[in-house]
């Protein structure tokens, strides 16, 4: 008998009944056990083969496929439609997760893995802005068209659009009803600064937007003002305008006329020029840009009925100083001229070809008259005008 037989058996017999009757009968019932639970896992194993080999294939299949197969991808154009705004600076995987997100393609994988095999490598030329697409699209299509940037629906705002032309046509690229944009420009969130007066006119930065059917106007309309306030800032428009003697305001609405009536850089420079200069001296502008503004047209010859209407507000021909409000939306170029314009005498200017824009300035009243018989040969010329 050995050491560990003898030290087993050291145990009281009582204690040892007590624990188990019948010593070898327990050790045996340990032993199947063990060896039971062997036995079960060799079985489990066995019916996972069987599983596999059988009926459970497909699910090992789809298991598998999961894991180490095509990412999950959509087939075809998809259908419907919805707008997708592809943000500057946007890398792929951000541009993957936003497709994902609004329901255009199935999974981020997909798209970046098609973006990944482009053999042109493409997708670092896709450019930010409004792309209108379909719901449950291939990443593969989704892909072709960001790429291609003629799909981009961006909208450009136009140095020296009027607001309500802005609105005209907003509403027809947006697809919904003028009445819609209106009714935004008026919305108390838009963010115009507190010298606007609640007053659009002026604050629809010229520049790129995104704008697509489907867009809420007040969306875009928002980002327009936006953009206005960051470059008024940026030039120091409050500073400056103090510093001349006038309001932030004031410089919109000299901005908006020398846009208005300005077609080339240095002529905006010499329209702001004469502006100062008239206002220096008590003068009124006469300007008929002024006048068309109120009446909402842009006529080159105005009657004299219109020319000397004093119940209209914005007519520079018969009431002095400044306009009532901005009569444009200007440029960065005609909002620097208003800022800086440069030193000189000229108290008149007449656009003696309004097609081409060509525009004469002169310092006496007869150098105007001159100017202004170019003009109205002009005119007899192009009849209609």
């Amino acid at each position: 008998m050995s050491d560990l037989g003898l030290r087993m058996e050291s145990e009281p017999r009582s204690r040892r009944r007590g624990k188990d009757d019948n010593s070898r009968g327990g050790r045996r019932g340990r032993g199947r056990k063990k060896k039971n639970r062997s036995g079960c896992a060799v079985s489990l194993a066995l019916v996972i083969v069987l599983a596999v080999v059988g009926g459970g294939g497909y699910w090992a299949y789809g298991f598998l496929k999961d894991r180490f197969g095509p990412p999950p991808d959509y087939s075809g154009n998809g259908s419907g439609s919805l707008v997708v705004e592809i943000k500057q600076g946007w890398a792929t995987p951000q541009m993957a997760n936003e497709l994902k997100r609004v329901g255009v393609t199935k999974s981020v994988e997909a798209f970046t893995k098609v973006a990944r095999e482009d053999k042109d490598q493409r997708a670092s030329k896709i450019q930010p802005g409004a792309y209108t697409m379909a719901k449950h699209m291939s990443a593969k299509a989704a892909f072709e068209i960001l790429v291609n940037p003629k799909n981009k629906q961006d909208y450009i705002l136009k140095p020296g659009a009027r607001s309500a032309q802005v609105f005209d046509s907003l509403a027809k690229t947006l697809k919904v009803p003028k009445e819609k944009v209106e009714a935004a420009a008026k919305d108390p969130s838009l963010g115009l600064p507190p010298y606007a007066k609640g007053n659009i006119e002026g604050f629809l930065f010229p520049a790129s937007y995104v704008a697509a059917p489907g867009m809420d106007p007040l969306v875009v309309l928002k980002e327009m003002v936006a953009r206005a306030v960051k470059e008024y800032d940026k030039i120091g428009l409050t500073a400056k305008a103090q510093a001349m003697g006038k309001s932030p305001y004031d410089m919109i609405i000299i901005a908006s006329l020398v846009e208005a009536e300005g077609k080339t850089t240095d002529d905006k420079g010499k329209v702001a020029q004469v502006i100062y200069n008239r206002l220096g001296k008590n003068m009124t502008l006469g300007l008929d840009s002024t006048v068309n503004y109120y009446l909402g047209k842009s006529n080159v010859q105005l009657t004299n009925k219109e020319l000397n209407d004093t119940s209209n507000p914005y007519n520079t021909r018969v009431k002095k100083g400044l306009p009532p409000g901005p009569i444009s939306n200007p440029s960065k170029a005609a909002i620097d001229a208003a800022l800086a314009p440069p030193a000189g005498n000229y108290l008149y200017f007449v656009t003696i070809d309004p097609v081409v824009g060509t525009t004469e300035f002169s310092k006496t009243e007869a150098e105007f008259q001159e100017s202004n018989r170019k003009l109205q040969t002009w005119i007899k010329e192009h009849p209609g005008q």
